[in-house]
């Protein structure tokens, strides 16, 4: 069985009680460095992923020797939000080869930190999938709420800008949560485009609440 665990947004004490006892009891564990960190776990029972994720989750599961055993696969957030899930169905692996263990998403963690209902907000992920850009213009055109997890922030931005919205326009900006160096900012589109950002950012456009 291949288990897709949500670890939640970084911090350990965000992890749950089912993640922490899938991980304990399986016989491979398979994440990012950062994900594998959260855990203990005996070194001969773990793999560490790089950014060639994809084809090493290929090879990982088509290793006989695996075939019978307890994979954990540590997804970041929520497996089902801009996670592993849509990756490892989209390599062939059957829906009935995976139970998908739930995480807090940094979207959730977000709302929280602004004390704002995200079910009032429109939710874009642009982690690889630049033709949502299009969807967020067209939102923000219409000043409705966004939530969104940006690809490159000062990239995005700038084709929001180039493509007809207000340089002044404010967004919330949420990098690191968490983490110890979690920070949090309202911020000008004009401003990001001369700042650097973490790759760990959660944005948030408030229509005119702002």
């Amino acid at each position: 069985m291949i288990y897709i665990v949500g670890i939640g947004p970084g911090d350990r004490e965000f992890l749950t009680l089912k993640a922490l006892k899938i991980v304990e009891n399986a016989d491979l564990i398979v994440g990012s460095k950062r994900a594998l960190e959260l855990f203990n776990i005996d070194k001969n029972k773990k793999i560490t992923l790089s950014k060639n994720l994809i084809e090493e989750l290929k090879n990982i599961l088509k290793n006989e020797n695996i075939k019978n055993k307890k994979i954990a696969i540590l997804s970041t957030g929520d497996p089902c939000f801009s996670g592993l899930l849509k990756t490892l169905l989209k390599i062939g692996v059957s829906e009935k080869d995976i139970e998908v263990i739930p995480g807090i998403s940094s979207v959730q963690i977000a709302a929280a930190r602004l004390k704002i209902s995200w079910e009032d907000y429109n939710i874009i992920t642009l982690h690889g999938k630049e033709e949502n850009l299009k969807n967020l213009l067209n939102l923000l055109k219409k000043k409705e709420k966004v939530i969104f997890l940006p690809n490159d922030l000062k990239k995005d931005v700038k084709y929001l800008i180039e493509n007809g919205i207000d340089p002044n326009t404010k967004i919330w900006v949420l990098e690191n949560i968490t983490y110890p160096n979690e920070k949090i900012s309202l911020k000008s589109l004009k401003d990001i485009t001369k700042e650097n950002f973490s790759y760990l950012t959660v944005c948030i456009y408030r229509g005119e609440d702002d």
